[in-house]
């Protein structure tokens, strides 16, 4: 899975990817958003997923999303997604991540 992060303004980053959020492909996915928003000089406190060409979510995914949105609320940052299908909010309704998570 190819993932690209584009710094966004003073703390932001606007994050897509295509494919499958799967095992294999969501250790690769979060371990890119955590390792840049870690490693960058300016606090980044505002995240947005782009789940415009993502076609699938595992339960592993879905754990790689939370890790993340635990991050940023840590640093009173805040997690968006945008372009979720259906089928994908479907599974985020079913885990209850529709509490807390932003959806654009």
């Amino acid at each position: 899975m190819e993932v690209a992060l584009k710094r966004i303004g003073l703390d932001g980053l606007y994050v897509t990817a295509a494919g499958r959020l799967d095992l294999d492909s969501a250790v690769e996915y979060g371990t890119k958003i955590k390792d840049f928003i870690e490693d960058s000089e300016e606090a980044i406190l505002d995240v947005t997923l782009d789940f415009s060409e993502i076609t699938f979510i595992s339960s592993f995914g879905l754990k790689v999303i939370l890790e993340i949105y635990k991050q940023l609320k840590a640093q009173n940052g805040a997690l968006k997604l945008k372009n979720v299908s259906e089928q994908l909010k479907n599974s985020f309704k079913m885990v209850g991540f529709d509490k807390f998570l932003v959806f654009e």
